[in-house]
């Protein structure tokens, strides 16, 4: 099936699940970008070849059940060895051929879950989006949605090393990045919204995890717990309406807005939610986070 059948698939379907089943109540649709993908759309698809579904969760998670036809490829594989510290973002070469042993076709359409809320998918998305690739969408749910459709498998299913490559957009990469440098030097002059999607104990300095040097938070914080944006019934996005009133002061603002948490993971979940379902323009996402952060600084330096 082809790409653009694919999608002319999709609005049929969209369009008959709501002549068939109307809501009791009519909701504001989470749904507004192109990014975000539901498992009913997902379902009859899952196994088309122009399609690749990566699973993001932990290979341990994966084993115990995944969406049929996935492929698993966890964060740690994504690490950049360049640096001292974990976490960074892979190079293009590093990441291209990532995905070609994979088996990840070239130009193929590819749906990235987990069973996290969407903050590995978020990151995965962020990284191929900050080189050029747009052929992705995010399944809303994760797996908690999907098995409300369909059962978990624990079949694995190799595909063959792959041709894939990233598009030559070269000037998309780094406009979703912030840089340590770039933000050593802006953070004084209190030109960005720094926003710590981290958990609270992290923010207040009570909570230390591995990879950082100490505890704390870069100065002139905002926090707002990435987890505010996710149901946590259903694990999927929170509906616009509600996250409008937990974001309302970051989006209702014209600083730069800057999202960092420990590692550049959480932290692209609000991203996502800021840039795609709120519609904010200029937001990055601070990579490096906090473990980069006190690997260059002292406490003493920045309390």
């Amino acid at each position: 099936m082809k790409w653009n059948n694919i999608v002319t698939y999709l609005m049929l379907l969209v369009l008959m699940v709501g002549c068939n089943n109307p809501p009791e109540k009519e909701r504001e649709p989470t749904k507004v970008t192109k990014y975000l993908i539901e498992a009913e759309e997902l379902l009859p698809i899952v196994t088309d070849d122009t399609l690749v579904v990566l699973d993001l969760q932990r290979p341990e998670d994966f084993q115990k059940g995944h969406i049929k036809n996935s492929i698993n490829i966890w964060r740690s594989e994504l690490n950049n060895p360049s640096f001292k510290y974990d976490g960074m973002i892979p190079e293009r070469d590093f990441l291209e051929e990532k995905l070609r042993s994979k088996g990840v076709l070239a130009n193929a359409f590819i749906v990235l879950y987990d069973n996290r809320g969407s903050c590995e998918a978020t990151r995965l998305w962020w990284v191929l989006k900050h080189y050029g690739y747009e052929r992705m969408a995010i399944l809303n749910g994760g797996t908690q949605g999907w098995m409300k459709l369909d059962t978990l498998t624990t079949e694995i299913v190799n595909r063959k090393r792959s041709d894939f490559e990233l598009t030559s957009n070269v000037g998309a990469e780094t406009s979703l990045n912030m840089l340590i440098a770039d933000l050593s030097m802006i953070i004084n002059n209190n030109e960005p919204f720094m926003l710590d999607t981290r958990s609270k104990d992290e923010f207040e300095g009570l909570s230390l995890k591995q990879g950082a040097k100490w505890a704390g938070r870069i100065p002139e914080s905002k926090h707002i717990d990435w987890m505010e944006a996710v149901d946590q019934e259903t694990f999927r996005f929170k509906e616009a309406s509600e996250l409008q009133k937990i974001y309302k002061e970051v989006i209702n603002n014209e600083q730069l807005v800057v999202t960092y948490c420990h590692s550049g993971v959480r932290s692209t979940h609000t991203f996502f939610v800021l840039t795609e379902l709120l519609g904010r323009k200029n937001v990055k996402n601070y990579d490096g986070s906090w473990v980069e952060w006190t690997h260059h600084f002292q406490p003493e330096l920045v309390n």
